[in-house]
């Protein structure tokens, strides 16, 4: 199945009531993952790519932006589901275009921070900003989506105030603006959502996603979706989010399948190790084949990434 956009893959969840799951990727094993979940699943696919994954030009963090896409590419070609490849969080106008040069068929804006990922931009900052990316892919032969984010993604604590809240998440009358003023094709939102786990059970103002799916045309994104509740999950999708991240969980699972892979062939030398010596033998220490330790640790990767499908409802849909 070709690739289709961000625009395309959300206006389907849109009508059918569902979100469809955006999940990163950072090297082969996680690709073949998502791509084999969302095929057992027929699943609709957004595999998305950080920036901080595949750095700058000439500053490799970790893979390389054209050995990357050339994996997600071959298994995109292969895919019978419907798949969007994204950048997430692009923190910059040539971090976008650089992703739209290599085929992306979307991108993400992220104006509400600095460079630097840290330092919160003002409202007319973030619409200038993701303005301009917007007029670039509009320019271009193939249509590309963009995502834009209004608001601060953080934890909302007990102890904060009512300004405090009000600052980190998202306002309807903002989103409005920004949504007219940018024209972006999806906005994510910020309601008490973070990246990475939640210290006990989160809190998150539903309300939010209401009020901005009132006054905004677009369908909303949630990032930071990996600690969040599943009864949550399924409010948030019922108000009209129609596109969640996943990132930490796949990371964590896949990592700890190794971690158990690894004690387990460490803890079996050392009991034969014990049993020989008596002997006066050796014991032959474990060997190592990376099959056997990234393959099922893929396959962990790909059922949790299976769960979040039925989870998000968009299991079934193709």
């Amino acid at each position: 199945m070709a690739l289709v956009t961000l625009k395309e893959i959300l206006e389907d969840a849109e009508k059918g009531g569902y979100a469809v799951g955006a999940f990163n990727v950072v090297n082969m094993e996680t690709a073949q993952a998502v791509f084999s979940a969302a095929e057992e699943e027929r699943a609709p696919l957004i595999v998305q790519i950080t920036e901080t994954t595949i750095g700058q030009p000439g500053k490799v963090t970790y893979t390389p932006l054209e050995d990357l896409m050339g994996i997600v590419n071959v298994l995109a070609k292969k895919a019978t589901v419907p798949v969007v490849i994204h950048e997430d969080h692009g923190r910059s106008f040539l971090s976008c275009k650089r992703c739209v040069e290599a085929g992306f068929t979307s991108v993400m804006r992220d104006g509400s921070l600095k460079g630097d990922g840290k330092t919160k931009t003002s409202i007319e900052e973030n619409i200038e900003e993701t303005k301009k990316v917007v007029e670039y892919v509009r320019k271009q032969s193939r249509y590309i989506s963009v995502e834009g984010e209004m608001g601060t993604l953080g934890e909302v604590t007990d102890t904060m105030t009512q300004e405090e809240r009000k600052s980190l998440l998202t306002q309807p009358e903002d989103a409005k603006r920004f949504v007219e003023e940018t024209g972006v094709d999806a906005l994510a939102i910020a309601f008490g959502t973070k990246h990475g786990p939640y210290r006990g059970r989160p809190i998150i103002e539903l309300d939010v996603i209401k009020e901005v799916k009132d006054v905004v045309g677009i369908p909303l994104v949630m990032h930071g979706g990996t600690g969040v509740p599943p009864d949550i999950v399924k409010q948030a999708v019922k108000l009209g989010i129609r596109k969640i991240n996943i990132d930490t969980q796949i990371r964590m699972a896949f990592e700890r399948a190794i971690r158990e892979l690894m004690s387990e062939k460490w803890n079996k030398y050392i009991a034969e190790m014990e049993e020989t010596l008596e002997l006066g033998e050796e014991a032959m220490p474990p060997k190592y084949d990376l099959r056997k330790i990234l393959g099922p640790a893929r396959d962990v990767a790909k059922e949790t990434i299976k769960a979040k499908m039925r989870l998000f409802g968009c299991s079934g849909k193709v």
